[in-house]
């Protein structure tokens, strides 16, 4: 086993994620729905109800949503908030007014598989929040080996630097998991225009490790497991104040 004292600094080659929409930090909140079966529709048009709750009582926050394409979860809905400090979520709006409504709107027709907060590495990004409006996110899952995360997270700074070199337009933005999920576990968010972009990104971590063997042992001294999901984008069940 290797032991590694890994000191990362980033200075003037950094690109910082850039949050839009009123947010000002880098803590992203998630949450996966599972519609009942038979009620996908349903599901759908309370949601969208559930969203103008929030428009009509002046919520600030973002809220994206994505249905999962593919993978054992497909079908599954993500809804995700961006941007925020951790202290933003000890003021939310109305709090009992929203769970009232999600209880009326939403609950009858899914149910909630997890939610979790995460981390924006944005020192380890390339892209702005214009990204998460991509068509075809990949979701990518990293669970990381207990007391490797220092090891996974030089990866990441070679990552971010030998990426840009393999596909000069792709934006890419990683997540750590702070609560509500396993954790050590990382997840990087890969926007697409369409599904023809996929095949841009097929064997990504094997085209990065032939172009730097130290990249590859890293993975496999800190990554115990990868799952990949793809997702398509919901404009329409995404909420986004000016």
């Amino acid at each position: 086993m290797r032991t590694f004292l890994l000191v990362i600094i980033f200075l003037s080659s950094v690109t910082p994620v850039v949050w839009a929409q009123r947010t000002i930090g880098d803590v992203a909140h998630f949450t996966i729905l599972a519609p009942r079966e038979g009620m996908q529709k349903q599901f759908e048009g309370g949601y969208k109800n559930h969203l103008k709750w929030h428009i009509d009582h002046g919520d600030t926050w973002n809220w994206y949503g994505w249905f999962i394409a593919s993978g054992t979860r497909r079908g599954y809905f993500v809804d995700t908030t961006f941007g925020h400090s951790w202290a933003d979520f000890d003021k939310p709006v109305n709090p009992a007014g929203d769970v009232a409504d999600l209880e009326v709107n939403v609950f009858p027709f899914a149910r909630v598989l997890t939610q979790f907060t995460c981390s924006a590495l944005s020192a380890q990004s390339v892209g702005t929040s214009a990204e998460l409006s991509a068509a075809i996110p990949q979701l990518a899952w990293f669970k990381i080996k207990p007391g490797q995360e220092l090891t996974f997270e030089a990866f990441l700074a070679i990552f971010r630097d030998e990426i840009p070199k393999i596909l000069p337009e792709q934006k890419f933005l990683w997540f750590r998991i702070e609560d509500g999920e396993q954790t050590p576990q990382y997840l990087l968010f890969l926007p697409h225009k369409s599904y023809s972009e996929l095949e841009n990104t097929q064997n990504l971590l094997g085209r990065l490790g032939s172009r730097n063997s130290w990249a590859q042992t890293l993975v496999q001294d800190s990554v115990a497991e990868i799952v990949t999901e793809t997702m398509r984008y919901r404009a329409d069940m995404t909420y986004l104040p000016k």
